[in-house]
């Protein structure tokens, strides 16, 4: 029995830390190793190398004892070095496997791709979401359009929002460690400029209205009815995301937590149920298309209010005298973004500056051609939109004070 056991460490031990030596290859391509600053998992990692080398040294030793298996006295010391090595392997694996301090700091960095050593405490993390959240409202005062994050930002996104959450209030860091590759990676991303082309759904049936509190309208101006939030949530993401339309993307981005495939597939019910019971002339498996894959396409004949907007600005600006369309799809704003909601994805991807900064362009560029030609209708319909996206603004007010005179002048030339 006790043979066995000695057997078991000697086998299970040295493979065990070989793999986590495989995981943590980073630590010993770094040359600050021997460095002053000797972090705990550089010890668990030295460790692990410890395990290795003596497991070699063990297996070496027992083959030269097989060879000099004649010579007798060789035994009862070949037998105290094994009982000797395998206390010693059984010790370092049990130091080598314990939890650490930083184990929830390995398991991020290791996700993102990152060094450990750069990995992120939850107070820092904290600090970097309201640092990103800042930075999105200065976006928006410089009238600078985001760029959509890519796939292993959205990912290194959600790590440090789960590793937020553990943050105790009580663990404050007055400031932000703008050196931490995990840092670095994030705000490169949050400051790139939008170089991304609006793709129109053609022979749009449904639309997903995002200025406002979410909702799918028909051409009939039915609104659809989910069960859950979840699935109006995940409407909205898919339909912002048509150039990742993945089940995993969406679960990483709308959930902080991992979320059971079951629940999943019951809000993906939801919305395909929703979707289809809201105009019967498209096929429900062409709403959203039934996968055996990670994909979860949705329909063509599926748009949004902001990708109609996106597209009546641009056909504005090639010709001033498609200025009815854009009128029209500014009035059909009805608030804020996402109003009424909790998206955090939305706020931090830039999916909401993107929204505001493009709503307030469109009214801008409305309102200034409406001066120009002297409508005051056109003015109107233009700056209140911009104000119902955001409320207060100094340039669309100063526009609006430049036409109450002419605005006076009109009413009373119609009542006279």
């Amino acid at each position: 029995m006790r043979r066995r056991i000695f057997s078991g460490v000697f086998v299970l031990a040295p493979v065990f830390s070989a793999v986590q030596l495989v995981r943590e290859r980073y630590v010993f391509q770094r040359r600050n190793l021997l460095d002053r600053d000797v972090t705990s998992v550089e010890l668990i990692a030295g460790c692990h190398l410890l395990i290795c080398v003596i497991s070699l040294w063990v297996v070496c030793e027992a083959l030269i004892g097989l060879k000099n298996a004649r010579v007798i006295s060789h035994v009862p010391e070949s037998s105290h070095h094994r009982r000797f090595s395998a206390l010693l392997l059984g010790g370092l694996a049990i130091i080598g496997h314990s939890q650490s301090a930083e184990v929830h700091r390995v398991d991020v960095a290791e996700e993102a791709g990152l060094p450990v050593e750069s990995a992120l405490t939850p107070a820092m993390a904290a600090l970097l979401l309201r640092d990103i959240l800042q930075r999105r409202r200065d976006q928006i005062r410089r009238n600078a359009i985001p760029d959509v994050l890519r796939d292993d930002e959205v990912v290194l996104l959600s790590k440090v929002q789960q590793l937020a959450a553990d943050s105790p209030s009580r663990d404050v860091v007055m400031k932000l460690d703008y050196s931490l590759p995990a840092v670095k990676v994030l705000m490169d991303a949050v400051e790139r400029i939008d170089k991304t082309q609006f793709c129109a759904s053609g022979n749009a049936v449904l639309v997903v209205r995002l200025y406002g509190y979410p909702e799918v309208k028909s051409r009939s101006g039915q609104r659809a009815s989910f069960r859950k939030k979840r699935a109006l949530e995940l409407v909205v993401w898919l339909s912002l995301n048509r150039d990742r339309p993945r089940r995993s993307a969406a679960r990483t981005a709308m959930w902080q937590i991992d979320v059971s495939d079951a629940t999943f597939s019951t809000v993906v019910s939801d919305m395909r149920r929703g979707l289809s019971d809201l105009d019967s002339s498209i096929n429900r498996g062409e709403i959203l298309p039934t996968t055996y894959s990670d994909e979860l396409l949705l329909s063509v004949h599926i748009t949004t209010d902001y990708e109609l907007l996106r597209h009546s600005l641009a056909a504005f600006r090639e010709d001033c005298s498609q200025y009815l369309d854009l009128a029209h799809q500014l009035a059909e704003i009805r608030d804020v973004p996402l109003s009424g909601t909790s998206y955090e994805w939305a706020d931090l991807d830039g999916t909401t500056t993107r929204l505001i900064i493009t709503a307030m362009q469109a009214s801008q560029e409305l309102a200034e051609y409406a001066k120009s030609v002297g409508n005051v209708e056109l003015m109107m319909v233009a700056v209140s939109a911009g104000l119902r996206v955001m409320p207060g603004n100094e340039e669309l007010l100063e526009i609006q004070q430049s036409f109450i005179p002419q605005a006076s002048l009109s009413r009373s030339m119609k009542t006279g």
